[in-house]
């Protein structure tokens, strides 16, 4: 081509097609040829995987049989073994054992054929126990049943002693002179196989294999043998073991294929030990055992080794580049031996690129006679037409809109000079009309800027904060005043989701609002930067169709302080709603227990009575089972009291895994009956508690009661877990009651405590357990609380104060207490039986008796003198404890100090006082025999005994 042509627009760009043709063709012939030595290579590897995996797998069926054969024999060993524990054993035993003068077992000549008489020995210094007398019976006996079988194979099958160092089996290869010259001090303990055979081994562990060994005596007819060995046990101890030598040389014949020019085959342990080459063929034979693979030149032994190390089950390929060698390798099952086949680099490399080549010739045809076909078109039909538009472009931008271009053909450069002479008639027109515009432009970009700058002027000094989100809620705009809001630099808002920073609560409510805007505000909560959560308030407006905008405009207020207060007042109101249910429930149950204890001393009184007045066994059982069942109901109205506040209560130090074993023995039947098991894990020295021993029972029992009825509906196991525990360096303890239940749902757990709030249906619980509880354990300055935390049941944990350096008291005794003189006593009550039975239990202690149903009438009774006690009922219609005892202070005061209130009440405000200022002896009812009696000696004793009332 001539240079001039080159220099055309049509010439660079056919000289540019031709370079990048070539580089085209340079690049495809590589990426090609790349491809197909890939593709090759994949598939050469993938043959030779195939290969030595084919080759694995027959070399485990040529072991294989011999696995065969053990197991067979291990299942005859254990099969007979029980059978040959007798004399009859040791007798044929002797018979054998003479076959040798000595005494020591050898062969003789008439039975050196293996082929058909079993061959074995013993040393002569070795101690014939009793067992091994018995196997080797066995051991002959298993040798005529297998022996000919695997000596056909031309294999040595041989049983070994464990632990004793005994021997016998067929071996096809035996030598009669070998047989007579057995060394003295001979032992298989210093061979490989003698070693395997006397490993510890688990019962039904597989065949180990020991690597091949060349015996120099035998080389000349056998080569190079290996031996597979198998533990045989009996009820868990390892008897014996049976072994089968194999020759190297039949094993390989069977396994590696016929050696051939573009394919080697090496059979190696992973130690390294090369066991055969088909490159090295027989000159390897008399090596075996101790030729190392690393004694092979380049790096192919270091890339089989890493490879066999990696220990896949399926076959491993790789390259090894300094010994240019592709390889694969599959492990033999067994005796872990690895079989490798590999195929020289420059074979694969020859078979890839014959055919890259042939592509690569073809593409270079193919590109050059496109180039010169496309040379000679452009050069007619584009490169002259192009340069007459050039030079008349030329002459237009030099100012002269005259030019004129011919517009002689049809095709896209007619149309084009065309258009190019339209445009050239125009460009003086609208030259002129953009120097009029550009006026009018400049003066809009001035009153655009004034806008713009008001209106961020207004958006970035304002308090709330202005942001438009697209549909997705991503930012796309956000005010400056995000910062003094959430402390976040708007900046980094832009591209973010609006949703991260949101609570992740709020996004399912907030999310179908922005969707669907209605212009009302919406609360929600956002992270601040220091971490805290603020509660934000939007509204939005859809300006998606605004071209501007286009997307969601949010109004966003902080009204965190506001959500806060108007929190604080809700709590404030439930506090008090609570604290006015609390009261009213006071008054209901201290109006309950108050009705109550009349008729419960009356019923403890006459149980009392009734048990031990009764003639009957039966008789008695039953009154102590009335006696105990009021006393119960007793208990409960002291909870009651206690939840009212209301209950003067007596706490004394108490040990509190007491007071949870009584509470377990209470609902003993309960439990069983609901088949709860109960495990109890109490710490031994934990300090007393003070407390009324009553009310904590009454605690665990409303727990264990609760937690058997969690459990009820449920299958098995049904599980009540008691643990107590010292809190360390502290003085307090802890108590944990777990249940197996379903546990408590969180909605229910926040209203627990409330009272008459329950689950249960209706008639089945009063809702007052758990508040009842609560109010009995914070009454002993302690804590009760539900563990929500815990999974699989309800766990409640308790804390109470303890009492240090203060020791139990001891139980008082029940009888053998000295009583004192006969007193005269005066009864006041206005319940005629509760009077009755003071009387009868202060008669029978030798004391008279004066009763009175009223103020009134025990101040009639106080005149006639003579009394050393006052018992008085506090409350009582008329003239009331307080009353009388007022009025007995005045006219008799050294009795006043002998005045025993007996009550039933709740111990109100004044009745409280009362005591209090008085000073007089307090006896709750219901009462016992003896703490009546207790009471008016103390009092009788401690107070002056001159009467105070005579006339």
């Amino acid at each position: 081509m001539k240079p001039a042509f080159l220099r055309t627009v049509t010439g660079k760009t056919l000289l540019r097609l031709a370079l990048a043709g070539a580089a085209v063709l340079l690049l495809a012939s590589l990426l090609g040829t790349w491809l197909l030595y890939r593709q090759i290579e994949a598939q050469e590897m993938q043959q030779l995987a195939s290969r030595v995996t084919e080759r694995a797998r027959v070399a485990e069926r040529v072991l294989g049989h011999t696995v065969e054969t053990h197991a067979a024999v291990r299942q005859a060993f254990a099969e007979r073994w029980p059978q040959v524990q007798n004399a009859a054993t040791d007798k044929r035993f002797e018979t054998l054992m003479t076959r040798y003068p000595d005494g020591a077992w050898r062969n003789s000549k008439e039975v050196s054929d293996g082929r058909l008489f079993p061959t074995g020995w013993i040393h002569r210094n070795a101690a014939l126990s009793a067992d091994l007398r018995r196997r080797i019976v066995l051991f002959y006996d298993l040798s005529q049943i297998y022996g000919p079988g695997a000596a056909m194979r031309r294999d040595n099958l041989f049983f070994m002693g464990v632990p004793e160092d005994s021997n016998m089996g067929y071996d096809p290869y035996l030598n009669p002179n070998w047989i007579f010259d057995i060394d003295e001090k001979f032992s298989h303990f210093d061979f490989e196989w003698g070693r395997l055979g006397h490993a510890p081994a688990r019962p039904g562990a597989a065949t180990r294999w020991s690597q091949p060994s060349v015996d120099v005596e035998t080389v000349t007819r056998f080569g190079a043998l290996f031996t597979g060995v198998t533990p045989m046990h009996f009820e868990g101890r390892q008897l014996a073991a049976v072994g089968t030598t194999i020759l190297l040389s039949e094993f390989l014949a069977r396994v590696l294929p016929p050696a051939t020019s573009d394919s080697r085959y090496l059979i190696f342990h992973p130690s390294g030990a090369l066991l055969a080459d088909t490159e090295l063929g027989e000159r390897l034979a008399p090596q075996v055992g101790k030729f190392k693979l690393a004694d092979l030149p380049g790096d192919l032994p270091a890339s089989l080794l890493v490879a066999a190390g990696e220990g896949a089950a399926t076959a491993r390929s790789g390259y090894s580049r300094v010994s240019d060698a592709y390889f694969a390798l599959a492990r033999i099952d067994g005796p872990d031996w690895q079989v490798a086949a590999t195929l020289p680099g420059a074979l694969l490399r020859q078979r890839a690129l014959r055919p890259a080549l042939w592509a690569l010739g073809a593409g270079v045809g193919v590109l050059l006679t496109l180039l010169l076909i496309f040379a000679g078109v452009l050069r007619r039909q584009v490169a002259a037409p192009l340069g007459e538009l050039t030079r008349a472009a030329e002459t237009l931008a030099a100012g002269d809109t005259s030019v004129r271009l011919p517009a002689r053909r049809d095709d896209e450069l007619g149309r084009l000079a065309h258009a190019f002479n339209d445009m050239t008639e125009k460009v003086a027109l609208r030259d002129a009309a953009l120097r009029e515009d550009k006026t009018s432009i400049e003066a809009a970009l001035t009153s655009l800027r004034l806008n713009e700058e008001r209106w961020r002027a207004m958006t970035d000094n304002a308090s709330d904060v202005i942001a438009v989100v697209d549909e997705a809620g991503v930012f796309t705009y956000v005010s400056p005043s995000v910062e003094r809001m959430l402390g976040a630099d708007a900046a980094s808002l832009l591209g973010q989701s609006a949703f991260d920073r949101m609570h992740p609560d709020d996004v399912p409510k907030l999310l179908p609002r922005l969707q669907q805007l209605s212009g009302r505000a919406t609360l929600f909560r956002a992270r601040h930067a220091d971490g805290r959560w603020r509660t934000l308030e939007v509204v939005g407006s859809d300006q998606r169709e605004h071209p501007a905008l286009a997307g969601l405009v949010l109004n966003i207020r902080d009204v965190s302080e506001t959500v806060q207060a108007e929190e604080a007042l809700v709590r404030q109101r439930e506090a008090l709603h609570q604290s006015e249910k609390l009261s009213a429930l006071g008054g209901l149950l201290a109006g309950v227990a108050h009705e109550l204890n009349n008729p419960l001393a009356v019923v403890v009184g006459r149980a009392i009575q009734l048990q031990s007045s009764a003639a009957s066994a039966a008789d008695r059982d039953t009154a102590s089972k009335i006696r105990h069942a009021a006393e119960r109901c007793a208990r409960i109205v002291k909870t009651f009291l206690a939840m009212a506040r209301k209950q003067a209560v007596e706490r004394a130090p108490t040990d509190i895994n007491s007071v949870i074993a009584d509470a377990i023995d209470v609902l003993a039947y309960t439990l069983q009956s609901g088949g709860v098991e109960v495990d109890t894990r109490l710490a031994s020295g934990l300090p007393p508690v003070l407390a009324d021993a009553d009310q904590l029972a009454q605690v665990f029992m409303n727990l264990f009661t609760n937690a058997q009825q969690a459990m009820a509906g449920q299958g098995d196991p049904r599980r009540l877990c008691v643990c107590t525990a010292a809190v360390p360096g502290e003085n307090r303890l802890t108590v944990e009651v777990s249940d197996s239940g379903p546990g408590v749902s969180p909605d229910v757990a926040g209203r627990l405590f409330e009272p008459f709030f329950t689950t249960k249906p209706v008639g089945a619980g009063t809702g007052v357990g758990l508040s009842v509880s609560l109010g009995i354990v914070q009454a002993h300055g302690g804590t009760m609380r539900l563990d929500t935390s815990h999974r699989g049941g309800a766990r409640f944990l308790l804390s109470l104060p303890t009492l240090h350096g203060v020791a139990l008291a001891p139980a008082p005794a029940s009888a053998g207490r000295p009583r004192g003189r006969p007193l005269r006593i005066l009864v006041v009550d206005d319940e005629v039986e509760i009077a009755e039975i003071l009387r009868e239990i202060l008669g029978e202690a030798g004391h008279h008796v004066v009763l009175a149903h009223g103020g009134e009438e025990a101040l009639q009774r106080l005149a006639d003198g003579g009394f050393d006690v006052v018992l008085t009922d506090l409350k009582m219609p008329g003239m009331d404890g307080p009353a009388l005892y007022r009025q007995i202070e005045l006219r008799y005061p050294q009795l006043a100090r002998r005045v025993i209130a007996i009550t039933g009440d709740t111990l109100g405000a004044e009745a409280h006082r009362f005591v209090q200022t008085s000073g007089v002896v307090v006896i709750d009812k219901p009462f016992d025999a003896d703490e009546i009696i207790a009471r008016v000696d103390e009092v009788a004793a401690s107070r002056d005994a001159a009467p105070s009332n005579r006339a």
